[in-house]
């Protein structure tokens, strides 16, 4: 047994959850990757991971374990990265992990032109709804709502955080578009929010701010649905501008009350691409920031 590359499937398993992602990010099926495991266990005598059906988690001995290898292991890859990088053009598995509705929105249309301009790059992209995502072990990019607190992390911004209160022209033709703040509980407000958060629209002026609990037929926690409900003729949805910039300029959609700042109670922040801060930056990472930022120019500007 590699036990060196066992270890590396084992900080794998505890960064993402199941064994079968885990075995698909370096190459091995979920059979083969399980095999590994458990002969890391038997060869050092410990349990190391709690098994579900659904879900892997370490033990408080595997914890203890992973919190050691893993500053080795990075340490390893990045002087591995470094040497093949210093006379080769970017290569290698680009490792992201990306908040749900920008990464099918902007990273999924951007990876052909970015596979075509770097073909020795492939891609192993994860797509979450989770807030408080950062680069880990097995991460180069993360893709998350605001700025990590982190010291260790770097980061540069995508958008802006500009919402939108918008619905499609049948709607607003059907009722009356609204004018002001009172309007809205007259209207389908469609809302965005994880589970047991209530349905809250913050408005502000002036360095005051007014929350406001908005009602409507429809709530979840993707984005995606929304703008779909909000197409389908449903009701008023508050979004992102880089979320629904293609539907307002091809008039899929109307904005309203354009000159008020609003936006859900908790998601009001930039899109931000984080990575591990390191004194050279890998080739394949800023090949990537680069290609993403100019795709997000030609489709946002």
């Amino acid at each position: 047994m590699d036990r060196l590359q066992a270890l590396q499937l084992f900080a794998r398993v505890v960064e993402r959850g199941t064994i079968s992602a885990a075995g698909r990010s370096l190459g091995l099926s979920k059979t083969v990757a399980s095999k590994r495991l458990q002969d890391l266990e038997a060869n050092l005598n410990i349990s190391l991971l709690n098994r579900t059906t659904r879900h892997v988690s370490a033990t408080e001995a595997g914890q203890a374990l992973y919190d050691r290898i893993v500053p080795m292991i990075r340490e390893m890859d990045a002087i591995i990265e470094q040497i093949s990088e210093s006379t080769e053009a970017p290569s290698g598995v680009l490792r992201i992990l990306a908040r749900r509705s920008f990464g099918m929105l902007h990273i999924v249309p951007s990876l052909p032109s970015f596979r075509a301009a770097y073909p020795e790059v492939s891609v192993d992209l994860h797509l979450t709804e989770t807030l408080e995502i950062a680069p880990s072990h097995g991460v180069d990019i993360a893709i998350r709502l605001g700025q990590p607190a982190e010291k260790s992390l770097d980061w540069e911004r995508l958008t802006t955080d500009r919402r939108m209160l918008c619905a499609s022209p049948e709607y607003l033709h059907q009722n009356t578009p609204p004018t002001g703040l009172s309007d809205l509980d007259r209207h389908n407000c469609l809302a965005y929010g994880q589970e047991a958060e209530p349905a809250v629209w913050v408005f502000e002026h002036l360095g005051k701010r007014q929350d406001i609990v908005v009602t409507g037929s429809l709530r979840s926690n993707s984005g995606e649905v929304l703008r779909q409900a909000a197409l389908d003729g449903l009701g008023l949805a508050l979004l992102p501008e880089w979320m629904i910039a293609w539907d307002v300029a091809e008039g899929r959609l109307q904005t309203c009350l354009d000159d008020l700042r609003l936006y859900p109670a908790r998601y009001s922040a930039e899109i931000y691409a984080v990575y591990r801060r390191d004194k050279r930056l890998p080739g394949k990472v800023e090949a990537f920031l680069g290609h993403l930022q100019r795709h997000l120019g030609t489709h946002l500007d």
